[in-house]
């Protein structure tokens, strides 16, 4: 897997909602080309009937809080991370920011500064990961979503399932994967809006012990559910 994720540094001034999420989503298809864009919102890789869209991106990193107005404020530059593990998505991101010198955000222009490819870790075993949006997991139990903790031993296996279904939709051989929480606190935990939906997710650092291939896929795809929705960014840290 080629080293494909990214840091996109934008600059603006804007207001935004507290769920920002689905409109950076939506910002992201608006730039690859149509046929493209329709086939990985619609289609993506099917793994058991279930569509993998097999691309990541981060919050915003350098808004502004505003907790008067419940909003975020773009100040002056601010930076994204988006990862994928499909060549030709990345490829088609690059060429349309370039093209189109950024990206419009709930009708605010977040004109592009800068662009870098971000080269991934040697391969290895154990990698330890910063979240960079929250990690999702959750079990649907009576049709119900169950939303799971970092300290649920269910968490690292859901996060090791979603995984191994990334990896058989890349044609991968599946692994293990073990998931451990480090300096756990209950502050990491973040209730977020998408579409009008709460979702569960958790922040924070994890070390990841695993087969490499499947280590490098989730620095690629993200870690949990929902990552073209904008959850589960991890990046390694030393």
């Amino acid at each position: 897997m080629a080293p494909l994720r990214l840091c996109i540094t934008l600059h603006s001034q804007a207001r935004l909602p507290l769920a920002y999420r689905e409109g950076l989503q939506a910002a992201i298809y608006c730039l690859l080309p149509q046929d493209l864009s329709q086939w990985l919102h619609d289609k993506g890789l099917p793994v058991e009937g279930k569509p993998m869209k097999l691309f990541v991106f981060s919050r915003l990193q350098g808004l502004s809080y505003l907790a008067q107005e419940k909003a975020f404020a773009a100040r002056g530059e601010v930076s994204l991370l988006f990862a994928t593990a499909l060549e030709g998505v990345a490829q088609a991101l690059v060429n349309a920011l370039w093209a189109k010198g950024g990206l419009e955000l709930y009708g605010h222009p977040f004109r592009l500064v800068g662009l870098e490819s971000l080269l991934l870790p040697p391969e290895r075993e154990t990698l330890t990961v910063s979240a960079q949006a929250p990690i999702t997991a959750y079990r649907t139990v009576g049709g119900r979503t169950v939303y799971l903790n970092p300290l649920n031993r269910e968490f690292g296996e859901v996060l090791a399932e979603n995984l191994n279904r990334k990896a058989r939709a890349l044609g991968l051989e599946e692994g293990r994967l073990e998931v451990q929480p480090l300096g756990f606190r209950p502050e990491h935990k973040k209730l977020e809006r998408y579409k009008g939906t709460w979702v569960e997710g958790w922040m924070g650092l994890y070390r990841l012990r695993g087969a490499p291939h499947l280590l490098r896929l989730a620095l690629l795809t993200g870690l949990g559910a929902k990552n073209s929705q904008g959850f589960g960014f991890v990046k390694e840290v030393s």
